[in-house]
């Protein structure tokens, strides 16, 4: 369905047809006139004609003579023209001699006629003037008969101008009806030009509206190579550039939101009228509110209603850090820490912000063109907030500080007993001496025993933790293998009465490992199994094959931990509560050694515990690996 032609179609119509009416109206005016003139200049001259005859044939008489019949002579060619054309012969003093159409005796003198004096002085007169005789327009050719220094009279050939128009008016309705079928014609051209020009402007601004909304699909047809259709090439090369900028920018702006989206740390940007522009899916979780928009998208809503603490409220509100008048001052970075609670858990966040320069509404086009100091103006300041996950960190640090503490109190109170024996041996003499003497020496030798085994696994745990920590990997006979270490645990077993266990599984003879870090593990495991199991209990070591991997188990039916416990058990120097106690009092580095040895093999250890009914740890040793890629482990 065509749309109704435009305002561009009817001005390029209008104006078009009425050129055209004017030139042709002008055309058919001056065809006309010259045509008329020619026309009056023909009968002009035929009239000249007519009078010339009449002067030839009257060369030799005298017009005062036989005035009857020149009177007829006159009617009769008047008459005998038949083409209205009146016939009068003046004599030299003006009085009418003869005259086709009315009576000489009646007429006046013409003397003072303007064609007859005229002719008496120039030999021919013409004029165009009113007949009193006649009562109608006239126009009038003489020509004086004789000599001019003796003329006899004057011949005059006269023909109404009624008949003249009448004789063009023919003429005249031709070049009418023939200007009405040229217009005709004009206009129709004119509606056909308009259409196809306005028709291809129609094109070209639809198409421009359609990109100024977004729409980078539509195109212009384009065909020659006049004016507009270079207008449709320059939208359609314009079209082509906004494209590929838009796509540029879709680009940036997906990647943006791609890497802002894969960032573990939160970032939030406020606008200066205190709305959140900006929050990355990190922040949100971080905070656990709800999308303020998409990643990339500005109005997010106030600073109050998307952030839910009102410390990091006043953080993020402009104005909030300190002055930055001065250009060349590095903004400072404003810090808080602050726990959250996530997923169930205590979350600690470190908050860092600090002013920024945001783009102003023209800084795409303008700003490329200028200097940062030119197009400064047209930016407004915000405020940047990074919020990063430091709950491990402050785990660590705390975990240092535990460490530090309890390895200064776990070598302190051995050495404290140390001292305390040493003094007194020391200070005791004779008899005194002899009695307390071997009391004290087992004092000594059961705490530098102690300090042997810490300073042992302290060594071991620090091996462990060392960058580059590798493993030697070799294939461990597994039956061998914990034969050695039933044998190394015989006499405490016995002691303790426990029963010991081995349960190996099809595919368990051999392990493929570092022998050093196994022998580390199962020592760990089976040394707290007996230590933490009653009188009478049992030990069981147990191995299953995966498919790429070997499970080796230590289980026992002892006092078992606490649930609210488990997490910790693996951390250096934590003991459960009744490992604090009594002779079972140990370093706590034992499961931590084993959570590090068994990293190092690039394994994984679990805990399955039940306070009263026992604890079974498990340790799975990855088998698919190499041994040209294994890693290196100094012993």
């Amino acid at each position: 369905m065509k749309s109704a032609p435009g305002k561009f179609f009817w001005k390029l119509f209008l104006s078009n047809a009425a050129l055209l009416a004017v030139v042709v109206g002008a055309s058919v005016w001056i065809i006309h006139g010259r045509y008329q003139a020619i026309y009056t200049a023909e009968l002009t001259d035929n009239l000249r004609a007519i009078a010339e005859a009449l002067r030839q044939g009257m060369a030799d008489r005298s017009l005062a003579e036989d005035t009857d019949r020149l009177d007829r002579l006159a009617k009769g060619v008047g008459f005998a023209g038949s083409r209205g054309i009146r016939v009068t012969l003046v004599s030299a003093d003006g009085t009418v001699v003869a005259d086709s159409e009315a009576d000489p005796a009646h007429m006046v003198s013409h003397s003072d006629r303007p064609e007859i004096q005229e002719a008496l002085r120039n030999g021919w007169g013409v004029a165009d003037r009113w007949s009193d005789t006649l009562s109608c327009d006239m126009r009038y050719v003489a020509a004086r008969v004789g000599p001019a220094d003796a003329p006899r009279g004057v011949v005059r050939v006269s023909m109404g101008v009624r008949r003249i128009e009448s004789r063009t008016t023919a003429a005249r309705n031709v070049a009418i009806l023939s200007s009405a079928v040229v217009l005709a014609g004009a206009v129709m051209l004119a509606l056909a030009l308009a259409r196809i020009w306005s028709g291809r402007i129609a094109r070209i601004t639809a198409a421009a509206q359609s990109i100024s909304t977004g729409d980078l699909s539509a195109r212009v047809q384009v065909s020659g190579s006049d004016e507009v259709s270079l207008l449709a090439r320059s939208l359609n090369q314009m079209r082509d550039h906004l494209a590929r900028q838009m796509e540029t920018i879709d680009r940036h702006s997906r990647t943006l939101e791609y890497l802002l989206a894969q960032l573990h740390e939160g970032v939030i940007v406020a606008g200066p009228n205190g709305e959140v522009l900006l929050m990355n899916p990190a922040a949100r979780r971080l905070l656990d509110v709800q999308a303020v928009g998409d990643t990339s998208s500005p109005g997010g809503g106030p600073i109050e209603e998307c952030i839910p603490h009102d410390e990091l409220q006043r953080m993020l509100r402009v104005g909030a850090g300190t002055d930055t008048e001065a250009r060349d001052v590095q903004p400072p970075i404003e810090e808080y820490r602050l726990t959250v609670q996530h997923g169930g858990r205590a979350v600690t966040l470190l908050a860092r912000a600090s002013d920024i320069v945001l783009p102003g509404a023209d800084d795409a086009t303008a700003g490329a063109r200028r200097s940062p100091d030119e197009s400064d103006g047209l930016r407004s300041h915000g405020r940047l907030l990074v919020l990063t996950d430091v709950t491990e960190l402050t785990h660590a640090l705390q975990i240092k500080t535990d460490f530090v503490a309890n390895a200064s109190h776990e070598l302190r109170t051995p050495l404290s007993a140390i001292r305390a024996a040493v003094e007194t041996l020391i200070s005791m003499s004779g008899d005194d001496a002899s009695d307390s003497a071997p009391k004290l020496l087992k004092i000594i030798d059961r705490h530098s025993g102690r300090l042997e085994a810490m300073v042992t696994d302290l060594l071991d745990l620090s091996r462990l933790e060392s960058p580059g920590t590798e493993s030697q990997a070799s294939a461990v006979p597994l039956p061998a293998f914990l034969q050695d270490l039933h044998d190394r645990f015989r006499e405490k077993l016995v002691a303790r009465g426990l029963h010991w266990q081995v349960d190996l599984g099809p595919g368990c003879e051999t392990v493929f490992g570092s022998r050093h870090l196994l022998s580390l593990i199962l020592d760990n495991l089976v040394h707290n199994a007996v230590k933490f199991t009653d009188e009478g209990g049992h030990v069981t070591v147990s191995g299953r094959r995966m498919a790429e991997a070997v499970a080796l188990s230590v289980e026992d039916d002892g006092c078992g931990i606490p649930p609210e416990e488990q997490s910790r058990v693996f951390e250096r120097f934590y003991q459960v509560q009744r490992a604090r106690s009594g002779p079972t009092r140990g370093t706590g580095l034992g499961l931590s050694i084993v959570r590090h040895a068994v990293d190092v093999m690039n394994g994984h250890v679990t805990l399955e515990s039940e306070p009263g009914r026992g604890t079974r740890i498990t340790v799975t040793i990855p088998q698919a690996i190499a041994p040209h890629a294994a890693r290196q482990y100094g012993t």
